[in-house]
């Protein structure tokens, strides 16, 4: 899992647990100090509720890349903002405890849009609390001018001091992930290397999520090497990287495994969809075409397949894969012998 996604996970986690103990605290408020008589206060409470059991939901049962997660917790910025607004109009305006939730709104946009985030969203919530003074019919004289400018001040303050903070944090992880990668990826194909590919395998047995584990060769590749020379071995194994990248997208991870050996890891929540993600990738390699010394050629690769952990975990799910791939090369090349069939029955795209 990136770095970076769980890390902000993490901080939406801790965010969840704030709202749930505010919206405690507002129930709480609704009922003893307003005696239940504000239709508008439970009207807000209810949504709350809802919003933050879908919300919830999206947290922690959708994938961290899926589209649906990252709109609910963008969604989340929006009902903070409008939520503050509403509690601060209900409790007092100026005089309401509740005030400091919106330095916690601040330092969460400030995660995502960084310092240009943090200043826009206390200019917003300061505009907005202005504005729900204006409406109360604040009196900004004397006191209460001083009062106001106080608070203003130091949601500007915060906006400023938190959003330096997450890009300070922000730029600096940058640099460690750049450095992560530098000693996680293989620096020919820009794949991840075999290093990498044993931790993620690894972590999946932990998190006991279901991936396609995929082990493939290049047919004939000394035959290539031996041809035009090594520099064009060279391009050739960039160039079945940038495929793989393109074709796998946010569904796995590709990795040269060693050599002319690439491996795939590939989400089997949908084995369907997984299935036809190595079919595409195969196809597209064997469209691809080669320019060395005035020759054009094409290249096909041979696919090993196991389903993990369903097939006696991670070191004999490897060695079956392995075992497979050995197989499809025996028998013709250009084959993807899939975990669940007998040879006979294996996928073979024809040349």
């Amino acid at each position: 899992m990136n770095v970076k996604k769980q890390n902000d996970h993490s901080i939406e986690t801790i965010l969840s647990l704030f709202r749930w103990v505010f919206l405690v605290i507002a129930g709480g408020y609704y009922y003893f100090l307003l005696q239940g008589t504000s239709l508008s206060f439970l009207v807000l409470f209810l949504f709350g509720v809802v919003y933050m059991t879908i919300a919830e939901f999206a947290l922690h049962r959708t994938p961290l890349n899926s589209k649906r997660y990252q709109y609910m917790t963008k969604l989340s910025v929006v009902f903070d903002y409008v939520a503050f607004l509403w509690l601060v109009a209900l409790t007092g305006g100026a005089e309401s405890s509740l005030f400091p939730i919106a330095y916690l709104i601040i330092l969460h946009v400030s995660v995502y849009w960084k310092f240009t985030g943090g200043m826009v969203a206390a200019l917003l919530l300061g505009s907005g609390y202005t504005c729900v003074l204006i409406f109360s019919g604040y009196s900004f004289t004397g006191e209460g001018l001083v009062v106001y400018l106080l608070d203003f001040m130091f949601l500007i303050f915060i906006g400023l001091l938190g959003g330096i903070i997450v890009s300070r944090e922000r730029m600096m992880r940058s640099k460690n992930t750049k450095l992560e990668d530098i000693a996680r990826k293989d620096f020919l194909t820009e794949l991840y290397n075999h290093r990498s590919f044993q931790e993620d395998l690894r972590y999946c047995a932990e998190q006991g999520n279901p991936v396609l584990v995929v082990l493939s060769d290049i047919d004939y590749f000394k035959a290539v090497n031996d041809q035009f020379g090594h520099m064009v071995g060279d391009n050739v194994l960039r160039k079945i990287g940038d495929i793989f990248k393109k074709q796998i997208g946010t569904s796995g991870r590709a990795y040269r495994y060693g050599g002319e050996e690439l491996a795939i890891l590939l989400d089997a929540t949908n084995i369907e969809e997984a299935k036809e993600r190595l079919e595409t990738i195969q196809l597209a390699i064997r469209n691809t075409t080669f320019t060395a010394d005035g020759h054009r050629f094409s290249i096909t690769m041979s696919f090993g397949t196991a389903l993990f952990p369903f097939e006696n975990g991670m070191t004999p799910c490897l060695k079956l894969a392995d075992e497979r791939l050995y197989l499809a090369k025996k028998q013709g090349r250009n084959i993807i012998y899939w975990y669940d069939q007998y040879i006979e029955k294996s996928s073979r795209l024809k040349l």
